[in-house]
């Protein structure tokens, strides 16, 4: 059995499913996640294994590739996929995704934007990369140096590597474990009560992401080095010059937003309690046009009701009545009773009338 392609298959089941149901409680419709997957998650696919392709064949020890081995119908089937390439395919997906609902002119319950598009995916893709790694750990693959010292020779420290007959850190498990505490704190930003701009947890995202990758690449072996170590240099991977770019993009995106902020003359939308959310903060507009946040702490209304001495309901007030309500009730009912008694002075009226030989002229108009 293909452990490596089950564990991934096992990881994006789970995000899906969570993503779908943790949609709903941000206004965001089915249907538009199921969009969301059906754009983006083939291109991630695809563009996570071009990616590992691509790299391989730049790789001088890479091995020999064929269509049938690019596809996973051979005897290893499909290893290989890396996490870079995936983001890229998904991001593409997102664009894709945005310029078909923009043409099909969807209703605003099925609209979504851009980077409500990448909030929403990336605080699970998190996940599925946590769950992911431990394919790595199915393919004796993604470990760091090797451990000589006896007493760390243990997992999860360490793990045993069979092609080498000896134990290396378990780099793996050190980014699935980071990448689980992410998701914790990604999701929730995404929906505690404290809001911020849209794209806010994508940026987030990449800021911590990649300070966890750039830590962790470092200490594995099998990495494809961008500039090889020297004399005095340590030498620089592939992925941590992606992790770097990923990390100066995402602080420069919140810086960004404050400056923008500034300009516009308005509060910065970080990190503000649902409660006090208006216009006064920049983008939330945007935000409130395309899918209001829902108060999904509010309590449920319970009924004072007044019985008389028989049983029998004779008043049923919700605690969420207001002041206001009570007054416009009051109100009306007073509008009624004067209703009532200008129709009986006008049925008066009209009886005086006829008493005195007069002609009464019906209304002709509906009430």
């Amino acid at each position: 059995m293909n452990w490596y392609g089950f564990i991934i298959a096992c990881g994006i089941i789970l995000c899906v499913v969570l993503a779908y149901f943790t949609a709903k409680r941000r206004g965001i419709e089915g249907d538009v996640v199921i969009d969301i997957i059906i754009f983006c998650l083939p291109l991630a696919i695809i563009g996570a294994r071009i990616y590992y392709v691509i790299f391989d064949l730049l790789d001088p020890n890479g091995q020999d590739w064929t269509f049938s081995k690019f596809i996973g119908i051979d005897d290893h089937g499909l290893q290989g996929l890396a996490i870079y390439g995936g983001l890229i395919g998904a991001v593409i997906g997102a664009v894709l995704l945005v310029l078909w609902k923009r043409r099909k002119k969807n209703p605003v319950d099925k609209r979504i934007s851009f980077l409500q598009i990448l909030d929403l995916g990336f605080t699970f893709i998190i996940l599925g990369q946590a769950v992911g790694r431990w394919g790595n750990f199915a393919n004796q693959e993604a470990y760091g140096a090797e451990i000589t010292n006896p007493s760390m020779q243990f997992f999860p420290i360490g793990v045993f590597i069979e092609s080498e007959s000896s134990w290396h850190y378990a780099t793996f498990f050190y980014e699935s474990l980071w990448n689980t505490i992410g998701f914790g704190i990604l999701l929730y930003l995404y929906l505690g009560k404290y809001k911020s701009f849209d794209g806010f947890n994508f940026f987030a995202y990449c800021i911590y992401y990649g300070i966890g990758r750039a830590w962790i690449e470092g200490l594995r072996t099998d990495s494809l080095w961008l500039v090889p170590p020297s004399a005095g240099f340590a030498g620089i991977r592939v992925s941590q010059l992606l992790s770097i770019i990923l990390i100066f993009f995402g602080i420069g995106a919140m810086i960004f937003h404050i400056v923008r902020a500034k300009k516009a003359g308005k509060k910065t939308f970080i990190f503000v309690n649902r409660a006090k959310l208006c216009d006064d903060y920049y983008g939330y507009e945007k935000t409130k046009l395309a899918h209001p946040m829902p108060d999904i702490y509010r309590k449920k209304k319970t009924e004072d009701i007044t019985v008389d001495e028989n049983g029998v309901v004779i008043r049923a007030n919700a605690d969420g009545d207001t002041a206001a309500d009570t007054a416009s009730a009051d109100t009306a009912g007073e509008k009624s009773v004067a209703r009532g008694k200008s129709a009986d002075k006008a049925v008066a009226a009209k009886k005086s009338v006829a008493d005195d030989g007069g002609e009464v002229y019906e209304d002709k108009w509906d009430d």
